[in-house]
Order: C-alpha cells, then sequence, then structure tokens
C-alpha cells in the first residue's frame, strides 16, 4: 500500500514538473531509435538570460541499445553541462542508465532517460551576435555596458544604439544531439531555439543580429579570444 501511494506521488509530481515552464527554462520530450529519433516539437528560450536549464526526455525504441553522447551544436558556442535526473522517489521500478561527463551508458530498449541541460551563454556583440566576452572594445548606453568583436561594430551601435540595445544575449537555432558512440550518428535530434523579441519566429538558421561590420584589421575573427 505505502509503494502504490509513493508511487503516485512521484507521478504527480513527474506531471507538475512536465507542465511547469521557468522563465529561463523548457522541456522537449522525444524518442531515441536506430534510425534517428526526432522531439516532439522545437524548444524556445528568450535571449538574452544569464543561464538556461533544457529538461530533455526521452523513450528509447526497440531494437535500440548502446551508449550515447550528449552535444550541444551552434554558434557562438554555448557552455553547458549535463546532469540525470531520477524520479523523485526511487522505488526501483525504472532503471536507470548512467551518465559520466557527457555519454549516457547502457541505454535498453524501454528506458526513458531525463537529462537537466544547464547552458551558460557567451558575451555576444549586440551588432553581429558574435562571442566576444574578452574582447577590450565596450562602451555604455542607458547604464548598460556592450561588448563588441571589431571597431566596426562598435561604430555602428554607437551610431544607432536604438537598433542594436535588445540583442544582449544569443540568438538562433542550435540542436540538442544524441549520438551513438559506435557510429556518431544522431539516434535523437533536439532543436533549441533562442528567441529575442524582435523575432517573428524563432527558427532561425544563424544567431547573428545583423551584418558583421569589419574593420579591416581582423574582421569576424577579431572578438579578442
Amino acid at each position: 500500500m505505502k509503494k502504490a501511494i509513493f508511487f503516485l506521488m512521484a507521478v504527480a509530481l513527474s506531471f507538475v514538473a512536465a507542465g511547469y515552464r521557468w522563465g529561463d527554462s523548457a522541456h522537449s520530450i522525444g524518442v531515441i531509435k536506430a534510425g534517428g529519433g526526432e522531439a516532439r516539437h522545437p524548444s524556445t528560450l528568450d535571449s538574452g538570460e544569464d543561464g538556461y536549464t533544457l529538461i530533455s526526455t526521452a523513450t528509447v525504441l526497440p531494437p535500440y541499445s548502446g551508449d550515447v553522447r550528449v552535444r550541444l551544436d551552434g554558434e557562438p558556442r554555448i557552455h553547458y553541462r549535463i546532469y540525470m535526473s531520477g524520479p523523485a522517489i526511487d522505488l526501483g521500478i525504472r532503471r536507470l542508465p548512467k551518465l559520466e561527463g557527457d555519454t549516457v551508458y547502457g541505454l535498453r530498449p524501454g528506458d526513458r532517460p531525463a537529462l537537466w541541460v544547464v547552458m551558460k551563454p557567451p558575451v555576444v556583440d549586440p551588432v553581429c551576435g558574435m562571442a566576444c566576452g574578452e574582447s577590450p572594445l565596450s562602451t555604455g548606453y542607458q547604464g548598460n555596458a556592450y561588448k563588441f568583436c571589431s571597431e566596426g561594430c562598435m561604430d555602428a551601435f554607437r551610431k544607432d544604439p536604438e537598433r542594436f540595445k535588445d540583442n544582449t544575449g544569443v540568438r538562433g537555432r542550435y540542436t540538442l544531439s544524441f549520438l551513438d558512440t559506435k557510429t556518431e550518428k544522431p539516434v535523437l535530434t533536439v532543436p533549441v531555439i533562442f528567441k529575442g523579441s524582435g523575432d517573428r519566429t524563432g527558427d532561425k538558421t544563424g544567431v547573428g543580429h545583423g551584418e558583421h561590420k569589419g574593420n579591416g584589421k581582423g574582421g569576424a575573427d577579431d572578438c579578442g579570444h
């Protein structure tokens, strides 16, 4: 009787967690399969936050079994860490695969792994969208500090700061890939979209906010790192 009560409590907590959306988080649901699985829909996040959490849950479909490496692809690169989420109350009903670093070991048909991908975005140039956290080029506007990858981008901002002032976060399309370690082929892909307030849709192939304004002294690669 006690096990049944604990099980119902765990199920209820899982539904609440799945249905609730934090301001800096998203939840994806998908399937892992040998031919390549996919999420039900893209995970959309609001650009400009200091950090994000993507909760990715998936069901392993037969006949797939094996180890998968999880990778977040996109530019500019985002620093991230991966954690395995277990049940709120472990009743020993469901077998949990093992996570070491970025690899989930021992997946079997019927498994339902749940991963937390904690992301820390870089400081980006508000004009071109490139990462420039180590660049010495900066200027202020309305009490906020902005960094730039080149003097050209900094000059463009100074000429029209209202156009670029809200472009302070990564924007565009990233992909969370689950790669079979033997074949390096994806068994699950999750589109992750960072959407700015001015975007009509978040489905963009690039993350740049505007054309890059090079200065002839390093161009697009001159980002201070």
